[in-house]
């Protein structure tokens, strides 16, 4: 095997590593008269966008903006280490 081969590979984690990551954000569906997260089964409903205001406008639609409100926000990068 040559270098060539493995070329590819090289070239996508040098600019994985160069270009700009977009932050990701979680937003949260709020009922603003009991302050809790809207939940299906039990669990919260978390949308994970990297455009949130689009995220919250797509939650709220639909709903009457007098019971409910989004939370925005920014989830913590964490980077993972290949071995």
């Amino acid at each position: 095997m040559t270098m060539l081969n493995h070329l590819g590979e090289f070239a996508q984690s040098a600019r994985a590593a160069w270009m700009p990551v977009t932050p990701c954000y979680a937003v949260r569906l709020i009922d603003r008269a009991t302050g809790m997260a809207h939940c299906i089964a039990d669990i919260p409903l978390v949308i994970y966008s990297r455009d949130p205001q689009q995220a919250a406008a797509e939650l709220l639609r639909n709903r009457d903006p007098e019971r409910w409100m989004t939370h925005i926000e920014p989830v913590r990068k964490v980077r993972s280490v290949r071995s």
